[in-house]
């Protein structure tokens, strides 16, 4: 069986707009506090800002924004993976790997049409 190459911009969106919800369900309530001393808030704004613009460079011709956007949501994603590690391995940080894996892919990828 062959894969469906038709159905591959439809997956590329369908990343995208899963990335901006669970950013948006996880992180709004940290970023939308403004404590500027919890380093959560910086976290949650860099989720939330990276992933919007991730999301908007899907609409632009050049693949810059991608791929930084991609970049900087790789380093924040394993930096948050490693602080719930915390000694063992369970569902948290298996969803930091499966969203880190999809941030490597848009790294690599960018706008690929």
């Amino acid at each position: 069986m062959r894969p469906s190459k038709r159905l591959f911009p439809l997956a590329n969106w369908i990343m995208r707009f899963a990335i901006v919800l669970f950013v948006l369900l996880t992180y709004w309530k940290s970023f939308s506090a403004f404590n500027f001393q919890s380093v959560m808030f910086y976290v949650s704004a860099i989720y939330v800002v990276f992933s919007i613009l991730l999301f908007v460079g899907g609409f632009l011709r050049k693949d810059s924004l991608t791929v930084l956007s991609s970049l900087l949501l790789i380093l924040v994603t394993g930096y948050h993976a490693f602080l719930n590690l915390e000694s063992k391995l369970d569902h948290n940080f298996a969803v930091y790997v499966v969203l880190g894996s999809i941030f490597v892919y848009f790294f690599t990828t960018g706008n690929k049409r």
